[in-house]
């Protein structure tokens, strides 16, 4: 049986764990895998990702690279493990977390950073040997004519790879961060710059989340590489890639499903016991620098300062998920959101706010139904799934301050109060107006978010990439 699909991450939709010293697979969750690992269900094709952890990598050696298949209890893939060995930590940490990472999310502190330094090595030795070994399983599993759909900047150079193998193949590349103008762009050394751009438009599609970073992509393939743009498209050394925008909304009756859960349940009733009455201002996010946590913290400390009023009657819960921890600036953030938290507690008690740290799905999903508000307030994100799996959960009406610079902005900012994510005491201000909105205009704008959520569900928006590839192809030939 032929592969009619191939798919390419970093993370694969299983991971693994060990229990009584065996690796126990366990199927990933979010927006990506709910899209194509649906179409996976339907249809031959095969996963490639790399392997993460140590359970992961006892996975790839018994395997030996070749196609497995693993029966989660509710899928069934077909997968290809990659282990990246000791390269991993420089192509992951070093050139993808950091030298890409920041780049793309323009988080860099000038005049300082980046120091241009240290970089070669890692881009050479580790970041392009990787993404060349994802690339030969994604030909191998492709070269009997399937679709390969790649996705994010960890596979940056896949494309290129794959076209060399495969002239004809049918490839889109999905990059679910933002992509940053050409003057940010030129951050990067130009080696890693051009080479870029030119793997990326080896591509027939290059999808983004938002319109503004498609028009951006453009523009950095016109002024750093000399390529003419027709509209939608990006012409280059004879080639005509395609680069648009999807939006990636959310699966309601998924949503409703986990939120049915015993799990969310007990989470629900734990969290009302500590809430006691008083409102909920929530934060649910991973611990990027992008995430803007720091910011939202200080924000809360002047809402209690500027208005006594909310002292004891609103209770701020940060629900954070440890991200990238093997990168210094990470655990230095993440560190200094502590800090704050605990300056806060001291300040106005203890009990004011609590931050966790670590992984409890079931509470996260919980908090989101029962939030006042919700604030998503980062410098520059990506599709920011999270904030509208808050919007179609919630049963409160809650209100949802977000930032303007956000990936979701495009889509929530007619029911969202926008914020400038720089702006401290603009958004404690927005939250002390959330907090006082009478209860119609909190349920007409939830109900705007809710329904602006449902657009471009996980199936819908795998559809409109597959849709738009075909065609592109069809042209080609």
């Amino acid at each position: 049986m032929h592969d009619h699909l191939v798919v390419a991450s970093n993370r694969g939709p299983v991971s693994w764990h060990h229990e009584d010293g065996l690796p126990i697979a366990k199927r990933g969750f979010g927006g990506l895998v709910t899209a194509l690992g649906g179409a996976l269900q339907q249809e031959p094709g095969t996963w490639v990702s790399v392997a993460l952890s140590g359970a992961d990598r006892e996975v790839a050696a018994h395997n030996r690279g070749k196609p497995f298949t693993v029966d989660t209890a509710d899928a069934v893939y077909q997968l290809r493990l990659v282990d990246a060995g000791e390269r991993y930590d420089a192509y992951y940490n070093e050139v993808g977390n950091r030298l890409l990472w920041f780049t793309l999310h323009g988080m860099w502190g000038e005049p300082f950073e980046p120091r241009g330094v240290g970089w070669r090595e890692p881009w050479e030795d580790a970041y392009l040997p990787v993404n060349e070994l994802v690339a030969d399983a994604v030909a191998e599993a492709a070269a009997d004519g399937a679709e390969v759909y790649l996705q994010d900047y960890h596979l940056g150079m896949t494309p290129r790879i794959v076209r060399e193998q495969l002239p004809r193949a049918p490839v889109l590349h999905y990059l679910h961060t933002p992509w940053p103008e050409p003057a940010a762009l030129r951050r990067l050394p130009d080696p890693v710059a051009h080479d870029l751009l030119r793997a990326l438009l080896a591509a027939d599609v290059v999808g983004l989340s938002s319109p503004r970073w498609a028009r951006a992509f453009r523009q950095c393939a016109h002024e750093l590489l000399g390529a003419a743009i027709d509209g939608e498209i990006i012409e280059f050394e004879g080639r005509r890639t395609t680069v648009a925008d999807f939006v990636l909304g959310v699966d309601p009756s998924d949503l409703a499903a986990t939120a049915a859960s015993d799990a969310v349940a007990e989470a629900g009733e734990r969290l009302a016991a500590e809430l006691d009455g008083r409102r909920l201002i929530l934060r649910v996010d991973r611990t990027d620098l992008s995430k803007n946590i720091l910011r939202g913290l200080l924000a809360y400390e002047v809402l209690l300062e500027r208005h006594p009023e909310h002292r004891g009657r609103v209770w701020h819960y940060a629900h954070l998920n440890p991200s990238r921890q093997g990168v210094a600036e990470y655990r230095d953030y993440l560190a200094a959101c502590l800090d704050a938290a605990a300056r806060i507690q001291e300040r106005f008690g203890e009990d004011c706010l609590r931050v966790f740290v670590g992984d409890d799905h079931p509470m996260a999903v919980a908090a989101l139904r029962r939030s006042d508000v919700l604030v998503a307030n980062p410098v520059t994100d990506g599709t920011n799934l999270v904030v509208k799996e808050g919007a179609v959960l919630n049963d409160r009406g809650g209100v949802i301050v977000l930032s303007r610079t956000a990936g979701a902005a495009d889509v929530l900012g007619t029911g969202a109060m926008l914020v400038n994510p720089y702006d401290v005491e603009e958004l404690a201000d927005a939250m002390h107006r959330a907090l006082r909105m009478p209860a119609d205009e909190r349920a007409e704008r939830a109900e705007r978010m809710r329904r602006a959520s449902c657009a471009g569900s996980p199936t819908e928006w795998f559809h409109a990439q597959r849709q738009l590839l075909r065609s592109v192809v069809a042209r080609r030939r």
